[in-house]
């Protein structure tokens, strides 16, 4: 009987899993409550940032209101021709923009089965410490390289596949004068082989806690929406001066195609030799 015991114990050490983290350890996790019976991780670290992520999509939502409705902080159009100008309503962008399949949607189904099939590294299910600001940059910066990458990918595809490129990216690229709520419009191809593999890669290169993970979501999510405004941003000088991607920058890629594959930052396209710097009388030319 004694043996048995030891037995039963030792297997329900085992029964964590693949990760054995910190927070799998803990007794709040739900575990196996069967013999045979799988151990989900904790939902908490996959709640905690999908609602970071939400939390800041209302900041950005509210920051658009007070620019479009009632004309703070001084919003000047990035590009001013009339035939590219989308008179819309504030309520219409913010339904567009969030009832996208491609875009929320397709972004947290990704990161419930990641988080719940147990298929990010160990230490994202970590609670221990902090935000480490370090790890948050270098997946930035690996992101955006990578995002580089296959923005690039799909762009050759208008040459050697041009029936791939018509599914994936070329849908995003009928706004050649996007607004703010344009960000996650395109196609869910777009969306897997564009944010999500590069997302998954960063993930099992740099290997940081939940609370690391949520702040780089928080941060990728939001910047990617805000570059797409059609308004200049008020530390868009500060961010230029630091190599950050601006609206105007991204304005660039939409209206010239083959220049700022970047989102993020413009360091890899400066390496590449695409980096096309926003002036502001060519993107007020008429197109063409």
């Amino acid at each position: 009987q004694h043996h048995l015991i030891q037995s039963r114990n030792h297997n329900t050490r085992l029964r964590p899993g693949r990760h054995h983290s910190p927070m799998s350890a803990n007794t709040t996790t739900p575990l196996a409550t069967a013999a045979g019976a799988p151990a989900w991780p904790s939902p908490v670290g996959l709640g905690l940032g999908i609602l970071c992520v939400a939390v800041g999509q209302v900041g950005v939502l509210v920051y658009q209101y007070t620019r479009k409705k009632l004309g703070w902080f001084s919003p000047r159009r990035i590009q001013v021709q009339d035939k590219l100008i989308k008179n819309y309503e504030y309520w219409e962008g913010v339904s567009t923009h969030l009832a996208q399949p491609e875009g929320f949607v397709l972004l947290a189904t990704y990161l419930s089965a990641t988080w719940m099939c147990n298929l990010m590294p160990a230490s994202y299910y970590s609670f221990e410490g902090g935000v480490n600001w370090g790890h948050v940059l270098v997946q930035l910066l690996i992101q955006d390289f990578l995002q580089t990458l296959m923005h690039m990918g799909e762009h050759a595809l208008t040459k050697i596949w041009p029936t791939g490129y018509g599914l994936t990216h070329k849908p995003h690229h009928r706004f050649v004068n996007p607004r703010l709520f344009d960000a996650f419009n395109g196609s869910l191809g777009d969306t897997v082989f564009m944010i999500l593999i590069p997302l998954y890669v960063t993930a099992n290169l740099v290997h940081c806690n939940v609370w690391s993970y949520m702040a780089f979501g928080c941060i990728f999510a939001n910047y990617l929406t805000l570059i797409h405004s059609e308004y200049y941003h008020p530390w868009d000088p500060l961010f230029q001066l630091l190599g950050i991607g601006t609206a105007a920058d991204h304005h660039v890629h939409h209206r010239f195609f083959f220049y700022n594959y970047g989102h993020l930052f413009t360091y890899w396209d400066r390496l590449l030799g695409t980096y096309r710097a926003p002036n502001f009388a060519e993107l007020a030319a008429p197109p063409g």
